[in-house]
């Protein structure tokens, strides 16, 4: 019986055979009893009946199940509202009705998800907004030095931080670069963690790298996922006296150029990782960097070291070492970091960038050259979806 429920033709093949079959068997039993003439009433009645109940079946078979499947297939295409549709039977039009519960169940999911898109694509531009308006748009006036400094994205919130904070009397500068494990929102929180963290206590008068990095630590360490930590150089400007400190914690090189003997000092930040163990007051420690006119110190993150090329090749340090030679004598940071950036460009070609790119170059020009504006540029590579250029840049 289900070989016939399962099909139409089957049912209809079998109506046919049975009306046939009960015609032939009339027949015959009218033929024995010699019956050889049917009134016409009778005959028409006979028939009438038969084609009744055909239509019955085709009726409760075909048009009910389909003008319900239709109305709903209607007001689905219409955009009015509909339901789902119980399957009465088992053949092409259970198997239709079927069909548009599946798909009707997948509309709604996929809705589903289309909102739950633009949801999380709302609240990301929120947060990217507000990483955004928490990195600098603008640094203290620093004497003394040249500053320039970009960072680019690999997502709408990334985990790479620099700032400049100066310390309440005005003596001290603070200029720092971090990196989080990863990027997006994960690593986009932590970043916005440690710069509230620094300006806090900064602005509380911690006045030494080494207090700073041991004390920002200590109040994240307890905050966070043992799997997310931030790497960072932290350089203290000290204007009166016109010497510059770094404090490491785990992060890259600090590269010096200098000037006199056209040589590039790679120094080790040393330290450990923000948020990796409880205490580093007995690891992390500040040390002094002499500098003298026209020397350059340039802070990065691995974005630039660990970015390859298309025979799989990194840049490294030594790639960036190379090119700090080549341009450092230039006479400006501005100078210096375009060509730094035109050699990673030129390396790099036709780059997808994965991860957050950060770079600041900062020249000693001596407390008697006139004081320049530091220069920040704030990018993300959700905005360089149509690149001018197929070489990397920091703003194509």
């Amino acid at each position: 019986m289900k070989f016939i429920r399962k099909s139409l033709t089957n049912k209809a093949l079998l109506i046919f055979t049975l009306l046939t079959s009960a015609v032939v068997f009339v027949g015959i039993i009218l033929n024995r009893k010699g019956i050889m003439d049917i009134p016409l009433n009778v005959f028409l009645i006979s028939v009438i009946s038969l084609l009744l109940f055909v239509l019955l079946v085709f009726i409760i078979n075909v048009m009910i199940p389909v003008n319900r499947l239709l109305k709903q297939v209607t007001n689905l295409l219409t955009g009015k509202n509909y339901k789902k549709v119980d399957p009465t039977t088992i053949d092409e039009v259970g198997v239709m009705t079927h069909f548009f519960n599946e798909i009707t169940h997948d509309l709604e999911k996929i809705s589903y998800d289309i909102k739950e898109r633009r949801r999380m694509s709302s609240e990301l531009d929120i947060a990217a907004q507000i990483q955004k308006d928490v990195l600098p748009k603008e640094a203290p006036e620093s004497p003394g030095l040249d500053i320039v400094a970009k960072t680019c994205s690999a997502a709408e919130v990334g985990g790479d931080t620099f700032d400049f904070v100066l310390s309440p009397d005005g003596n001290q500068l603070f200029v720092y670069i971090g990196d989080v494990t990863g990027h997006g929102v994960p690593a986009g929180l932590i970043m916005m963690m440690v710069d509230t963290l620094v300006t806090a206590m900064i602005s509380r008068g911690v006045n030494n790298g080494r207090e700073l990095i041991a004390n920002t630590n200590s109040l994240l360490y307890p905050r966070i996922s043992s799997r997310l930590f931030m790497t960072s150089v932290m350089l203290r400007w000290d204007k009166k006296n016109q010497k510059m400190y770094y404090t490491g914690a785990g992060h890259e090189h600090v590269l010096v150029y200098r000037k006199n003997t056209e040589t590039v000092e790679s120094i080790k930040s040393g330290g450990i990782a923000l948020g990796m163990i409880p205490d580093v007051s007995k690891i992390v420690k500040e040390t002094e960097i002499p500098l003298e006119i026209g020397d350059s110190v340039v802070l990065f993150t691995d974005g630039i070291t660990e970015a390859k090329n298309q025979t799989g090749e990194m840049f490294e340090v030594t790639g960036l070492v190379e090119s700090l030679k080549k341009h450092g004598y230039r006479p400006s940071a501005e100078s210096i970091f375009d060509n730094l950036s035109k050699d990673f460009a030129n390396f790099v070609g036709e780059y997808v960038q994965v991860d957050d790119i950060t770079m600041i170059v900062i020249k000693y020009v001596g407390k008697d050259a006139a004081t320049s504006k530091v220069k920040l540029t704030v990018s993300s590579e959700e905005g360089q979806i149509q690149r001018k250029s197929k070489i990397w840049n920091w703003t194509d």
